[in-house]
């Protein structure tokens, strides 16, 4: 994918090294010098050392053929008009930060993929952290969802089981379900087929935050 990246401060800088690792062709748009210079030197990405408004801009940075354009700076002005000019080429997916909740209606009209106040779905985090003292990361979509990364232990009812299986015995808390398996260093998107093993690294999607019980599902008995 051909993504373009406008601002370069933690959000941003982190976003670039994520895309890069991931094989997607990465354009930074940065005004900022020192930040330009900085990505330039340490990422395989086009660093174009100009502000969004600048003309001929996005031209420059292949928006005819980018997949999708994402803002981060802490402007949200700047984040709004990189939208409107990534709509005027017709960019298929826009997704922005969103420094202030009260302008959200504004990214919304333009179909925008928006994250609202990226320092209080980190405090969000912090307090999930703080909630689950048992090891379990927890994080959440805002109100649509949390996912879970919980280790799969020894003594837990899943240990043995197919997906399948935890399907007919109705296991699995309700409005829940298994994304992922990490395993030996390698990812495996669970089948029907699949069986659960002890120390299985999982990812998993609910509705509703999962009760101490249905933790210890996954995790086992507490020693």
């Amino acid at each position: 994918m051909h993504v373009i990246v406008v601002g370069a401060d933690a959000t941003g800088e982190h976003l670039i090294e994520l895309a890069i690792d991931a094989g997607h062709d990465v354009v930074l748009i940065e005004p900022d010098e020192l930040r330009a210079e900085h990505c330039s030197q340490h990422y395989d990405a086009q660093v174009l050392h100009a502000g969004i408004g600048e003309e001929g801009i996005l031209d420059e940075a292949g928006a005819d053929h980018a997949d999708a354009l994402i803002a981060t700076t802490d402007d949200d002005s700047v984040n709004l008009m990189a939208m409107v000019m990534g709509q005027q080429y017709e960019i298929a997916k826009l997704t922005s930060t969103v420094n202030s909740k009260h302008r959200k209606p504004l990214f919304d009209r333009l179909g925008v993929s928006t994250l609202v106040d990226p320092e209080i779905l980190v405090a969000r985090h912090l307090l999930n952290l703080a909630l689950n003292p048992s090891g379990e990361t927890v994080t959440s979509l805002g109100g649509k969802g949390q996912v879970y990364e919980l280790a799969l232990g020894a003594t837990s009812e899943l240990v043995g089981r197919t997906l399948g299986e935890l399907d007919d015995e109705h296991l699995l808390p309700d409005e829940s379900c298994i994304v992922l398996i990490e395993r030996d260093d390698e990812r495996v998107f669970p089948r029907t087929e699949t069986r659960f093993e002890a120390e299985d690294l999982l990812l998993v999607f609910s509705v509703n935050a999962l009760t101490r019980k249905a933790l210890d599902l996954f995790v086992g008995d507490h020693e």
